[in-house]
């Protein structure tokens, strides 16, 4: 692959972010989804929600406002549990044209956009309620770790950024977004990423096969972003490649850099509020990383590539599937 560029600026966010001191209780639900929208549309433009979220949520977002404006809610102090999980659990249109329960991935989409919507209004100072918090789903899978949601990956990136300069806490989300594991997370080095072709090398592991990772354009930002301060701190240029994108570049074995990792991950974790879920654990991030493969092309054996699996059993089991006896879930349309 060619040698990477020079890494351009970072991008800084400010500390955290600021709500009104009085909530209003008459914001009505239009402007609440039009403030989300915009809301939205800015971390589209910082990376942090991918083009194609932002208006599959926007979609959906803009669908629950016709589904409450039918049922005469106006306001969003108007919205119940009830009526929440009414809508993520109303029946859907299958690609058939017929009418039915919605699939599991489908029950899971609408959440995500709620919860999603609902934590903006909380950081917009427009609500400082979620209907949706309680709300539970039929699990995507059977194992002891669970993938991020979609949401949970977007407040994910927002939180990571909330620091003054480029942090080890992002680049570890990057990197495990992107598929890596958090065996090969500490030992990914500036010289390993290519800014050019958007891609990132894992090392790979005992466990896991090297590989090329794709970065979304968030992930090439930050990793962008960290590169050029860890160089920076170098006390010789030439020691700048080998320098570490995630964790100290100190001598250190194996273990303790998979632990330091894992800590930066779980602090990350922590501050979207997840810690309280034993199946949500640093290498749930790894495993969105799989969904996200899967729901793009539909193939297992390229989950297992892209992860650098060398079962594809343990591919299918990160993304809920089992091949040997369904297809994948798929469904159209909604509530």
């Amino acid at each position: 692959m060619p040698a990477p560029r020079a890494p351009r600026p970072h991008q800084t966010l400010p500390d955290g972010p600021s709500t009104p001191a009085v909530i209003s209780a008459d914001v009505t639900l239009a402007h609440a989804v039009e403030q989300t929208i915009t809301l939205w549309t800015d971390m589209t433009s910082q990376g942090q929600m991918s083009p194609q979220t932002s208006r599959s949520f926007g979609q959906l977002l803009e669908r629950y406002q016709r589904y409450a404006q039918a049922r005469g809610i106006l306001l969003v102090d108007e919205v119940t549990v009830d009526f929440a999980e009414d809508f993520i659990f109303a029946q859907g249109r299958t690609r058939h044209g017929l009418i039915g329960e919605s699939a599991t991935a489908t029950l899971h989409q609408r959440r995500a956009v709620l919860r999603s919507f609902y934590r903006s209004l909380r950081e917009l100072g427009l609500t400082d309620t979620d209907p949706t918090r309680d709300i539970g789903l039929p699990e995507r899978t059977r194992t002891l770790v669970r993938p991020l949601d979609e949401d949970e990956a977007i407040a994910l990136r927002h939180a990571a950024e909330y620091v003054s300069r480029p942090s080890r806490h992002a680049a570890a989300a990057a990197l495990a977004l992107s598929g890596g594991h958090t065996g090969e997370i500490g030992h990914t080095r500036v010289r390993d990423l290519d800014e050019d072709a958007a891609a990132v090398w894992m090392h790979g592991s005992t466990r896991t096969d090297p590989r090329w990772c794709p970065l979304d354009p968030w992930a090439l930002r930050v990793l962008q972003a960290r590169a050029a301060f860890v160089s920076r701190q170098q006390r010789i240029r030439e020691t700048a490649p080998n320098a570490r994108l995630a964790v100290s570049s100190a001598p250190a074995p194996d273990e303790q850099l998979q632990a330091r990792a894992c800590v930066a991950l779980s602090d990350l974790i922590r501050r979207i509020g997840l810690s309280a879920d034993p199946r949500v654990k640093p290498a749930s991030l790894t495993a969105y990383a799989a969904v996200r493969i899967f729901d793009e092309t539909g193939k297992i054996e390229t989950v297992a590539r892209g992860l650098g699996l060398r079962s594809l059993d343990r591919a299918a089991d990160l993304v809920g599937y089992d091949w040997a006896h369904r297809a994948p879930e798929r469904q159209v349309g909604g509530a």
